[in-house]
């Protein structure tokens, strides 16, 4: 199966799935009143959308091209770049010792297996 075709199918579950979730729990009102937000921050939504769809597609290309268990290995980097990006972008403070060594110990683990796929 395509990823494309995996990735229209996840989300189209993941839509009805959701639609099911708010009718049980009667949230649609709350939903939508939710969306009613100022231009700025409808931008900023619409960017974190498309970013995380085009990172899911990713993800799904990345195990058709090489193998499930590479790409999730790999994919171990993530809380690493997200607290590299939350201080970069944001200045959070989150890059302390304890995260910086655990980062460069999930970075060396995927060079290593990276080297050994080669």
């Amino acid at each position: 199966m395509s990823p494309q075709t995996l990735f229209f199918i996840d989300m189209l579950f993941g839509a009805l799935a959701m639609a099911l979730l708010l009718s049980a729990t009667g949230k649609w009102q709350a939903t939508f009143s939710e969306l009613g937000l100022a231009r700025t921050e409808i931008l900023c939504l619409i960017v974190a959308v498309i970013t995380a769809m085009v990172a899911a597609l990713l993800i799904f290309m990345s195990i058709q091209a090489k193998n499930a268990t590479v790409a999730s290995l790999i994919e171990v980097t993530y809380p690493f770049f997200t607290a590299f990006f939350a201080w970069i972008l944001f200045r959070q403070n989150t890059l302390n010792l304890a995260t910086l060594v655990g980062g460069l110990l999930i970075l060396a683990g995927v060079v290593i297996i990276a080297r050994g796929n080669n």
